[in-house]
């Protein structure tokens, strides 16, 4: 049996084309349309997400403070967080919303915290309004600087009341891995509109980031390889070898355990990643206009469905995923599994919950660990026949 998959790009021949012609200038190129793209002025590349989100807190010096960011996210956040020398601080969920609770937040900040990271999960947009009110307040309370940062590695495009969230604090980061709403392969991205910390990022990155000859050609073939990997028949095979573990290498992103770093995080982006998120850039609308439509279809169709539940969902959802709560994850996964559909599991973790973050009192985050036991995905991407799904 074919099996559709939990995720696939929006890739094709232009994607291909792109990767194998070369071209002069395609990173500050794609720096500047993708800034521009998502209301800013200016951005700087970088090999992941977070190694984007590590090198913000260090060009901004901060050491050894607290960064806030919420309890049910990505665990690549904290991490990146811990690692540039400072103290991850969590914020549980709120019970309406996958994302912080704004109360807890307003509750958490103190005279430490120097920034906070402003995750919009799933392609759910937060009130960026309500939050940087919240931030006006607590910096002239406690006479600091509070950066803040929007995480959307989810939520590409993303309103809050008709306007991009990105227009709103100090800088957004993105993630540009395959899996997200764009790709370019792999790769990262800040994007701000200060010309100082353009200045400090662009001296950041090649005084700390790494040259490496063979990365354009490893991401050519992990470009391929993506087309082969989602054919059908072949997609079925891989998921065979993924539910067997022989894909981990490729697939487990995360140790329970430790708190690290990809071992390429600080390599230089290469232009071949640009030329594939210049030609992503394009498809944007594309993307999103069909992302919205198949939430419209789920969202119609499955509030009909007994045992799963839907949290707040405003306008302005880009829909990374479209996600809902169930009593039994397992059940579901299995019955739809035999119907030839791969629902998915994003975030089956949270975060101050995990080993590596034991020195937080676990049960101040009761949402994010229920979210993180509960969630499930529909296939929403571009081009699936999601009639089908139901």
């Amino acid at each position: 049996m074919n099996l559709i998959p939990r995720l696939k790009p929006y890739i094709n021949y232009k994607e291909l084309l792109a990767a194998i012609v070369p071209s002069i200038g395609a990173v500050p190129k794609f720096e500047r349309a993708f800034a521009n793209k998502f209301g800013r002025e200016r951005g700087t590349m970088f090999s992941h997400g977070r190694s984007a989100l590590y090198s913000l807190l260090k060009v901004w010096k901060l050491t050894n403070v607290e960064v806030i960011c919420p309890a049910y996210t990505c665990v690549v956040v904290p991490h990146a967080i811990h690692l540039s020398g400072n103290i991850p601080v969590f914020v549980d969920s709120s019970d309406n919303s996958f994302n912080m609770d704004l109360g807890k937040l307003e509750n958490t900040i103190g005279p430490k915290t120097r920034a906070v990271v402003v995750t919009h999960l799933f392609g759910c947009p937060m009130d960026v309004v309500k939050i940087q009110e919240i931030i006006d307040k607590k910096e002239k309370e406690y006479g600091n600087k509070i950066y803040v940062i929007q995480d959307v590695a989810h939520s590409f495009g993303a309103k809050w009341e008709g306007k991009l969230v990105t227009k709103y604090g100090d800088a957004a980061f993105f993630g540009l891995n395959i899996s997200k709403i764009l790709t370019s392969v792999f790769g990262g991205i800040a994007i701000y509109n200060d010309n100082a910390l353009e200045k400090k990022l662009k001296i950041f990155r090649k005084e700390n980031m790494e040259s490496s000859f063979f990365k354009g050609l490893k991401r050519l073939a992990y470009l391929f390889a993506t087309f082969i990997a989602f054919y059908p028949p072949i997609y079925s095979f891989i998921n065979w070898l993924e539910r067997k573990g022989f894909l981990n290498s490729f697939t487990v992103y995360y140790n329970e355990e430790k708190i690290d770093m990809p071992s390429d995080w600080n390599t230089l982006p290469c232009a071949l990643e640009a030329r594939v998120g210049l030609a992503q850039l394009k498809k944007y609308d594309r993307i999103i206009e069909l992302r919205q439509q198949a939430a419209a279809f789920y969202s119609n169709k499955l509030k009909e469905k007994e045992g799963i539940k839907f949290l707040d969902y405003p306008s302005g959802n880009t829909y990374s995923h479209f996600v809902g709560l169930v009593e039994n994850r397992k059940q579901w996964l299995e019955k739809y599994a035999k119907k030839g559909i791969q629902l998915g599991i994003l975030i089956e973790y949270s975060c101050p919950h995990m080993k590596a973050y034991k020195y937080r009192k676990s049960e101040d985050y009761p949402n994010s660990s229920n979210y993180s036991q509960h969630t499930i995905n529909f296939p929403n991407w571009p081009g699936i026949q999601y009639q089908n799904i139901l």
